[in-house]
């Protein structure tokens, strides 16, 4: 009898399992390119505003560089920073959907918030980022004309949001208190977002004199900057880039970040990783968002930090742009391999790193990467290295939009741990039948 019983227990448990939804397995594919651009153009108000623009220099086409890109519904966003003269526009979109090979960008919010010298119009956006409520975050360096000899700092940098939801597309213009980001230092080159406690936004700023992440806090609109010397400063063994025979010297500081999955700590709190890299260097680094979170530590100065960053290993490149998925793959590229890199983030960093793409004609200076809705990655390629050379040829492809289908989405959309109820479905089943079984063997003995 007590055979029985334990043979229709296996039997039950193995029933219920077989009646959940197993999860579905990625499909992977290569990535290709969907769109590519000698030099960059726009949708112009007349054929006249063109030309006129190109004959006053307010339009020099080489001049003109994509580095950011994001996603939200139909649209993928493109920044353009204006470090040099003649770029018309700094943030503009194209379809998700290709229609054109090299389609021309439409200016956004609008021509008008796109004009140079105005400060209330965008001014240099290297980076955008789109959170899960739709409210997209605009870093807005302010300074214009960086790798010029004369550049103009006349508007401060700034955080702007636009909530893409209500289609009015306002600009909130929240501009840095200058003793936490100098306006004739900082580059403010990407973020990420973190969707709790109000929302917080940590920042890269790769001043060449005064490196850190800056931390903003929406629900107060406060701000502040963490610094740490060894972790967010170039090296000098890294600052020579070398792609397809082209040599380039950049001693660039803090650069990618990237923003993983919410897990408990051991006392039941919750937290998350920040991981960011200087572009001159070929380590990872992480530290906790609770303590870029701490606001005292701003004010400690260089230092303060240093218990807290944890080294992850060494690339076998440099790396310009990187992004987390929601479920813990962080993908980035290897600028000197012509490589796009993923790692799996439960995995020791320094085994746990792959190659999924490498094509030294199409993979030229790997920048930033999003997530469409469809479960595709997108990475921008701009052969920056030609762009800072002032060696930009248009008889050739400079610019490219390579995707590729992952099954996944950005990690604006990971798991939100504060929401998170033990659920009361099919999936308690199988213990509860094991309960129930257990309670008759019990029976039997007694």
């Amino acid at each position: 009898m007590l055979t029985l019983v334990l043979l229709a227990a296996v039997a039950v448990a193995a029933a219920q399992n077989e009646s959940l939804p197993r999860p579905p397995v990625p499909r992977r594919e290569q990535f290709r390119v969907i769109y590519e651009w000698n030099a960059i153009d726009f949708e112009w108000k007349s054929p006249e505003d063109r030309e006129t623009s190109l004959n006053t220099s307010r339009y020099i086409p080489r001049n003109v560089l994509i580095s950011g890109i994001n996603f939200y519904q139909d649209d993928l966003f493109l920044t353009m920073p204006r470090m040099l003269d003649g770029v018309p526009a700094t943030l503009a979109t194209i379809p998700v959907s290709p229609v054109d090979t090299a389609p021309k960008l439409r200016p956004f919010p609008s021509w008008e918030q796109n004009v140079v010298g105005d400060c209330k119009a965008l001014q240099f956006v290297q980076n955008v980022e789109v959170d899960k409520n739709g409210i997209m975050w605009i870093l807005d360096n302010g300074r214009v004309g960086t790798l010029t000899q004369n550049p103009d700092p006349k508007c401060p940098p700034s955080l702007v949001l636009i909530d893409l939801k209500t289609g009015k597309n306002e600009m909130e213009r929240i501009p840095f208190p200058p003793d936490v980001v100098n306006p004739n230092t900082t580059y403010l080159n990407d973020l990420v977002v973190d969707n709790r406690d109000g929302d917080y936004a940590y920042i890269t700023d790769n001043s060449a004199v005064d490196p850190g992440i800056i931390v903003f806090r929406r629900s107060d609109k406060t701000s502040w900057k963490v610094r740490d010397t060894p972790s967010m400063s170039s090296v000098s063994e890294a600052t020579l880039f070398r792609i397809n025979g082209t040599s380039v010297n950049l001693p660039v500081n803090i650069d990618g970040i990237a923003l993983g999955p919410q897990y408990r700590t051991e006392d039941g709190k919750i937290d998350r990783k920040v991981y960011y890299c200087p572009l001159s260097s070929f380590h990872l680094y992480a530290i906790n968002a609770s303590v870029l979170r701490n606001e005292s530590l701003g004010k400690v100065g260089d230092g303060a930090l240093r218990s807290f960053v944890k080294d992850l290993g060494t690339k076998a490149s440099q790396t310009d742009g990187m992004k987390m998925d929601s479920t813990g793959l962080l993908f980035y590229g290897l600028i000197g391999n012509s490589t796009i890199a993923e790692w799996n983030s439960t995995v020791d960093f320094r085994v746990g790193q792959r190659t999924i793409a490498r094509d030294p004609n199409y993979i030229q200076w790997v920048d930033r990467f999003t997530f469409d809705s469809k479960g595709n990655v997108y990475v921008i390629i701009n052969r920056l290295y030609n762009f800072v050379k002032n060696q930009v040829s248009l008889s050739e492809v400079n610019y490219r939009i390579l995707k590729s289908h992952t099954g996944t989405k950005s990690y604006v959309f990971g798991e939100d741990l504060t929401d998170k109820v033990e659920p009361q479905n099919a999936a308690a089943t199988p213990a509860v039948a094991t309960s129930l079984v257990l309670l008759a063997i019990a029976h039997l003995l007694a």
